[in-house]
């Protein structure tokens, strides 16, 4: 199934919590409105009643005398929607001229005092009915009940309602749209970085481009210079990959072709295997460092901080008990809670090859300091050995050189920490120490 995208939920999301919330707002004001109108003509047929007590004028006898014109002319149009009764309890005292020719089906007669709203139907009409019941005493103490009534027609009433009913929803209908041709707008444009992304990253894709590359808003700086580093790394390894294979392909040759040289010669066995031996631990050196070389993972911003003094610790643990016969005291001099955005792996390998070599070299003393600044930490570990000979510091960080080649290991140690450093973007230099040993002194960046 296709999913959505990022546009289209927030559109679809947009246009249905818009049409809810404008449906609920139509719906709210249309009944509010109804509501008024009602209030307003139950309120009209009130004053309607009161302006009929006020012209009745009644007799003694019981009877009402109403004027032949009332204050409200619609109740002398014959038809006119607005009429008037007054009845006992068994017949009608009197009715507007306004219903000459028309007959009501009015409710039974109203208590004293009582007044009741309904809606009635006649032809097919709707009308508003009010029923206000009264008692008339004269002067002899007889009492007389009599019942008003006053009747609208709510056919204009009910045209007026759908009139604003229409013209709310073609409002509001069009308010919406616009709104969402605005939403749409601000969300083509709000998201016009993402698609800028996704442009990039399908360019990396097809190869006409190798990292993100436009000027991005703040909240996906962070993303897009992450994505570029993976990338970055990602180019990086594989430059290392295949500089490690040309690297070892281009190396062995040569103790592949003196084997092979020695195994055309008429040599003596033991000879031959001595020079097979020597060839082939070559080859196998090789072979370690450039697998170790390309496996470095190098500088990212993505690896969870690592805490170097645990790391520093379990190395120092087991070179103690490799070398033990030495008696080796091991100074640790490490500020409290350096991290660095790193590699364990890496780590291990940077670290464990340099303690190693201090270890192997000295005479019996190895100083460990690890320091931090804003940016970097630089990691220094030296050892009161025999020293480094003059002349040889250029080289001994390069494959190969060793400065006792009945050592095993150091050129090869050493050169994997130059590459590793080079990995994380950092500096490796050697230094004079006051043990009077060589003295590493690397500096990597926190992050």
């Amino acid at each position: 199934m296709k999913r959505l995208s990022l546009n289209s939920r927030l559109l679809f999301a947009i246009s249905l919590g818009l049409t809810i919330f404008l449906g609920f707002s139509a719906f709210s004001l249309d009944k509010a409105f109804r509501a008024s109108s009602d209030v307003a003509h139950k309120k009209q047929l009130k004053n309607h009643i009161y302006m009929l007590l006020t012209a009745a004028d009644f007799v003694e006898s019981g009877a009402i005398i109403m004027p032949s014109a009332l204050a409200e002319p619609a109740f002398s149009t014959p038809n006119s929607g607005l009429y008037a009764q007054i009845t006992n309890k068994t017949t009608t005292v009197w009715q507007s001229q306004s219903l000459l020719g028309l007959s009501l089906n009015l409710p039974v007669n109203t208590q004293a005092s009582e007044q009741k709203f309904s809606v009635i139907q006649s032809h097919g009409t709707e009308l508003l009915h009010l029923a206000y019941g009264i008692v008339w005493e004269n002067n002899q103490g007889q009492e007389f009940e009599y019942t008003l009534h006053v009747t609208e027609d709510l056919t204009a009433s009910l045209h007026e309602k759908a009139s604003f009913r229409r013209s709310l929803w073609y409002w509001l209908g069009g308010t919406g749209l616009m709104l969402l041709i605005i939403q749409a707008g601000i969300l083509r444009w709000g998201l016009k970085p993402l698609t800028d992304v996704a442009e990039d990253l399908s360019a990396i894709e097809d190869g006409t481009q190798n990292r993100l590359s436009k000027d991005y808003p703040t909240e996906l700086n962070r993303l897009t210079r992450n994505i570029n580093t993976l990338l970055d790394q990602e180019q990086s390894r594989q430059q290392r990959y295949k500089n490690a294979l040309a690297d070892l392909a281009h190396s062995i040759k040569t103790p592949l072709a003196v084997l092979r040289n020695e195994l055309t010669l008429d040599k003596p066995l033991p000879d031959l295997r001595t020079q097979s031996q020597i060839q082939l631990k070559q080859v196998t050196d090789l072979i370690d460092y450039q697998l170790q070389r390309a496996a470095t993972e190098g500088r990212t911003t993505l690896q969870a901080p690592i805490a170097l003094e645990a790391i520093i610790t379990k190395i120092v643990s087991s070179l103690d008990k490799v070398y033990q016969a030495k008696n080796i005291h091991h100074l640790s001099r490490i500020e409290p809670d350096i991290r660095i955005s790193a590699n364990e792996g890496d780590m291990y390998e940077l670290l464990g090859n340099l303690l190693e070599n201090a270890y192997k070299y000295c005479q019996g003393h190895v100083i460990t300091t690890v320091m931090t600044d804003d940016k970097d930490i630089t990691i220094t570990i030296e050892n009161d050995g025999n020293g480094i000979p003059y002349g040889a510091e250029r080289n001994i960080l390069q494959r190969g050189k060793r400065m006792d080649s009945q050592t095993e290991g150091q050129g090869i140690g050493l050169a994997i920490v130059s590459d590793i450093v080079d990995a994380y973007q950092g500096t490796i230099a050697l230094a004079k120490t006051e043990l009077g040993g060589a003295c590493f002194i690397v500096s990597l960046p926190k992050r």
